[in-house]
């Protein structure tokens, strides 16, 4: 494109900024002449040109927007035209859960073990710790990992025993639910609702990546009528009191964590904290209690998933 010219003496203009409503501006530096080559008061939305109306040929003006088209009207004729709209879909992209992080790996694992295994509070972790760190860092560390964490998940599975137990949080009831392995001890999937129903029975047992061949449960009516309709090929137990063990066992650790805690501060956190503690659960079981062998395994865990 070439460079336009001054109307009053010819000369090249150069660029002056734009006005309050987008337009460009021009001034020439001989004569001092502000000018513009075109004109509008309204602020185009799109940059794709606005479309002629196909009966009086004027320029359509937006009269609504949606998710996928734009439907333009002429001010004259009141004729209306739909636009559709081709946005470029957002590019998913991973970011590693310890990129922003400006101290060691190791460091951030020894709180998080802390925090979920020996129930230090976050201010008793900061003291400590080694560096000069805030008791706030420590809670976005803790946050973010539970967020980035994998579950560990067992594939073969014979007999499981699922059960729920009731938190409050500001006076209210919440139900955290448990799978756990007959044999391992191992927490393979948990939950957090509002309701202990048929719904939540089934959102509990599809977190498995395999359907067991025993489901042991308590008396709750859920438990049968999930079975009965989405699992069939489970083979439903119900116990009574002190035949679930395995689970109750897991819920008294959970209940210490959290009355060591005082409780949760935000809704939005439960599950978080419930990730956290199942996967600090498990990887202890595995290596046998020494926290030597617990930050190495939970380093091998993140960093090879």
């Amino acid at each position: 494109m070439q460079r336009p010219i001054c109307p009053k003496c010819g000369s090249p203009v150069y660029k002056n900024g734009h006005d309050k409503y987008g337009n460009q501006q021009f001034i020439c530096k001989r004569c001092r002449y502000s000018f513009k080559i075109s004109h509008t008061k309204h602020h185009k939305l799109f940059s794709f040109p606005y479309p002629k109306c196909p009966i009086c040929s004027k320029t359509m003006e937006i009269r609504k927007i949606r998710r996928s088209f734009v439907v333009f009207r002429c001010r004259h004729c009141h004729t209306s035209r739909r636009v559709p709209l081709f946005l470029p879909q957002p590019v998913p992209f991973s970011i590693h859960p310890f990129k922003f992080f400006r101290f060691p790996i190791l460091i951030v694992i020894q709180a998080f073990i802390l925090y979920f295994k020996y129930n230090l509070s976050f201010r008793a972790i900061a003291n400590a710790l080694s560096i000069p760190v805030s008791h706030v860092t420590i809670y976005h560390w803790i946050i973010r990992l539970s967020s980035s964490l994998n579950p560990l998940i067992p594939i073969n599975l014979f007999k499981v025993h699922a059960d729920e137990t009731i938190i409050l949080f500001k006076a209210r009831r919440y139900y955290v639910w448990f799978v756990v392995d007959s044999e391992s001890h191992l927490i393979l999937a948990w939950h957090v609702s509002r309701y202990r129903d048929v719904s939540n029975v089934k959102i509990l047992l599809s977190k498995l990546k395999s359907s067991p061949d025993i489901l042991v449960t308590d008396h709750m009516p859920s438990y049968s009528a999930c079975v009965d309709m989405f699992f069939k090929d489970i083979e439903h137990l119900q116990v009574g009191l002190g035949g679930n063990n395995p689970v109750e066992s897991r819920f008294s650790l959970f209940k210490m964590f959290v009355k060591v805690k005082r409780g949760f501060k935000k809704y939005r956190n439960i599950p978080l904290y419930v990730r956290g503690f199942c996967i600090v659960h498990n990887l202890y079981k595995l290596v046998g209690g020494d926290f030597n062998d617990l930050m190495l395994k939970l380093y091998s865990f993140i960093t090879n998933t």
